[in-house]
């Protein structure tokens, strides 16, 4: 698992914590299912792209360059 990956799951993990939001919730904003939400919060799934410019915009983490970069957590 990259570094990148790891903070996709778990900066979605602390917004969900934060602001009580639910995974349906984020799902119907997203346009994806409540599974799929699951297993990205889970790191079971890395989102595309576009899904992570998506949830970027919905939470305000700006994790997009992680995910474009790979392992460099840095950025």
């Amino acid at each position: 698992m990259y570094c990148a990956d790891i903070m996709i799951y778990e900066n979605l993990k602390e917004y969900m914590e934060n602001t009580k939001v639910t995974e349906k919730e984020i799902a119907e904003k997203l346009g994806v299912s409540t599974s799929y939400v699951n297993l990205i919060k889970n790191g079971e799934r890395r989102p595309s792209p576009e899904l992570a410019e998506k949830i970027e915009a919905l939470t305000g983490i700006p994790f997009r360059k992680l995910l474009l970069n790979g392992t460099d957590a840095t950025v």
